[in-house]
This record gives structure tokens, C-alpha cells and sequence, in this order.
């Protein structure tokens, strides 16, 4: 493989472009080369933005292009399954936004394909990779703040109360857990591991979405979690991880936090400071190329056992608050 990896991005919206935007800042082992549209329009203006070589007007004609190394899938998580199985079937690395897929069904056969075909398959959890959460993971597992007694994070902001936009529309994926919930789900599990027990509430939408939910879980070793998500209130947006011997607060907002601050009984308060250039997206993407250069088909900092749990534990959550949506079991 060449020593540039050349990425196909499918999906040209939000979020294609502020990963297209600090894939720049990796320039020149990454090349937008290629971005894939069921319109064509939005794909030529994309491809005129980013200065991106090629323009397609079907996904297909993306994951048949032997010159595309890597394909960033960023459409709505209700179509990430079908595109991922397209994509992994021609052999095509994949990034894909998260939450990888609606269920723990979906997420299971695309696990079961990546690593049957052997094709590399990560999803874009990228909050994993800021250098701040990655240093605060670090000072835990060294035992500076003991164990882990109590977590607590949330994402929450104030939609456009406009039910046919896709934060409430189902038929897009539309919910407060599934879009946002996913953030300081992850955090909870990539700190403590699996849940033994979970509680679920959720305020709901007309639309039959979840507007506002929130979640604890309780954990083998004696530890909680709360979690909070919500598309109709404003939240702090900060994560605070208690243990025996100490506490890490994560400035808002936590899941692409620039800083954090440790403190220890009787000891001075210690701020750690970790800026960056662009949005953050990059980092995910450099531990996507990295594997593909050590000839790796999943990261091990982010392995697709996580996503497993991600969507196992999403789905009981979902399961809770009477949630479900169409292609579940698919």
C-alpha cells in the first residue's frame, strides 16, 4: 500500500466535512481522494471544497475503485450497516461513524464479515483518541485516583424543535442515545468494562425518539455510572471520575476536551493541558493508517469487541425506554 492512503469518503454532510477538514492537518500521509453521493450536485461541490480528484454519483462505483485505501463512511447511522457490508465485500478498509450500526445484530454480522474477509474495520469513536482523554486513561491505569468508584458524564444540546429534522425523525436514526448517549456511554464502558446491571429512563418525543435519556450503570466491582444525553436541554458537558484516592474533571466540552484537571487529598490541583490543531477528527484517522501499516484488520486501542459492547449495551438501553427502530434485527 502506498505510503499516502488515499480516503473515500461516502456521505458529504456535516460531519464529512470537519473530518475532511483535519484530515488536512495530516497531509501529506493522507489524500482525500474520492467522495460518494446519491447526489450528484452535493458530491461535485464536496469534491470542488476539499480539491477531491474524483466525484460519485453511486456508493458502489466508491467501493470498486481500486485506488481508495480507506473509505470513511459518515451518512446517518441507519444506512452505516448496508454501506459498511458494500464496502467490506470489495475489500475496502473502513472507518465508520458511530454508532457503527442500530443494533447489536447489525454490529455482530459486520464484526463477523470484517473478520472473516480480514478487512480492517473500526468505528469512528474519536473520542478515544484525543490526546487528553488518552492521557487522563493513562494517569487511571497508573492508580493516581485509585479505583474507580463513581463516573459521570453527559452530551446534551438544544435541537432545532423541529420534529422532521433527523435528531427526531427515526426513519434517520433520530434519538438523544443512539447520536449523542453513544459519547458518555463509551466513556463509562472504556473505563469500567460491561455493565452487570443498567437502569434506563427516557423522555420522549411525539415522534416516538428519545428527547432525553439518561442511564446508570452498576458495575461487578462496586462502581456507577451516570449518563445523561438530550436534545432538549443544554447540559454541562463535563465527565468527572471519582476514585479512592482522587478525581479527574474533563473541561466541556469532555468528549474532544483540550485539558483536565487532577486532584488528590491534601495536594495542590494538577492541570494538564493538551492542545491541537483543527476539530480532532484527525487523530482517529491516524490510528486507522497506522494499523493499516502494521498490517492490522482492527485497532487494538479501540477493537471491535468495544463496538460489540457499544451496541449490546445501547441495545438494552434502548430496550428500557421502549425504543426500535426499523432493520434492528436485520
Amino acid at each position: 500500500m502506498s505510503q499516502t492512503f488515499r480516503f473515500g469518503i461516502i456521505g458529504p454532510g456535516k460531519i464529512a466535512n470537519k473530518f475532511c477538514e483535519s484530515l488536512q492537518t495530516l497531509s501529506p500521509k493522507a489524500q482525500i481522494y474520492a467522495v460518494a453521493s446519491r447526489d450528484a450536485n452535493k458530491a461535485k461541490e464536496f469534491a470542488l471544497k476539499f480539491d477531491v480528484p474524483v466525484a460519485y454519483s453511486a456508493y458502489h462505483d466508491l467501493a470498486l475503485d481500486p485506488r481508495v485505501d480507506v473509505v470513511y463512511i459518515a451518512t446517518p447511522h441507519p444506512f452505516h450497516f448496508e454501506q459498511t457490508m458494500l464496502c467490506l465485500n470489495h475489500g475496502k478498509a473502513v472507518l465508520c461513524e458511530k454508532p457503527l450500526t442500530i443494533s447489536f445484530s447489525q454490529t455482530s454480522r459486520l464484526v463477523q464479515l470484517a473478520r472473516e474477509k480480514k478487512v480492517f474495520l473500526m468505528e469512528a469513536m474519536w473520542s478515544r483518541f484525543i490526546p487528553a482523554l488518552v492521557k487522563m486513561k493513562e494517569l487511571i491505569d497508573e492508580g493516581k485516583i485509585g479505583k474507580i468508584k463513581f463516573i459521570q458524564a453527559d452530551f446534551g444540546f438544544l435541537a432545532p424543535p423541529d420534529l422532521n429534522l433527523r435528531t427526531f425523525n427515526k426513519s434517520l436514526g433520530g434519538g438523544a442515545q443512539l447520536d449523542v448517549g453513544v459519547y458518555p456511554m463509551f466513556l463509562a464502558l472504556w473505563l469500567l468494562g460491561k455493565p452487570e446491571y443498567i437502569r434506563a429512563f427516557a423522555g420522549m418525543a411525539s415522534t416516538g425518539a428519545d428527547e432525553n435519556t439518561a442511564a446508570l450503570f452498576g458495575f461487578k466491582n462496586g462502581a456507577v455510572a451516570s449518563i445523561y444525553s438530550s436534545f432538549v436541554a443544554d447540559s454541562t458537558k463535563e465527565a468527572v471520575i471519582l476514585g479512592t484516592k482522587g478525581s479527574i474533571t474533563v473541561q466541556a466540552a469532555w468528549h474532544k476536551a483540550t485539558a483536565f484537571i487532577l486532584r488528590k487529598d491534601n495536594e495542590q490541583p494538577v492541570w494538564y493541558d493538551f492542545p491541537y490543531p483543527s476539530n480532532g477528527l484527525q487523530f482517529q484517522a491516524d490510528e486507522v493508517m497506522q494499523c493499516l501499516r502494521e498490517g492490522k484488520t482492527e485497532s487494538p486501542k479501540l477493537p471491535l469487541d468495544m463496538s460489540l459492547l457499544m451496541a449490546e449495551t445501547a441495545d438494552e438501553i434502548k430496550r428500557q425506554i421502549g425504543v426500535e427502530y426499523e432493520g434492528e434485527d436485520t
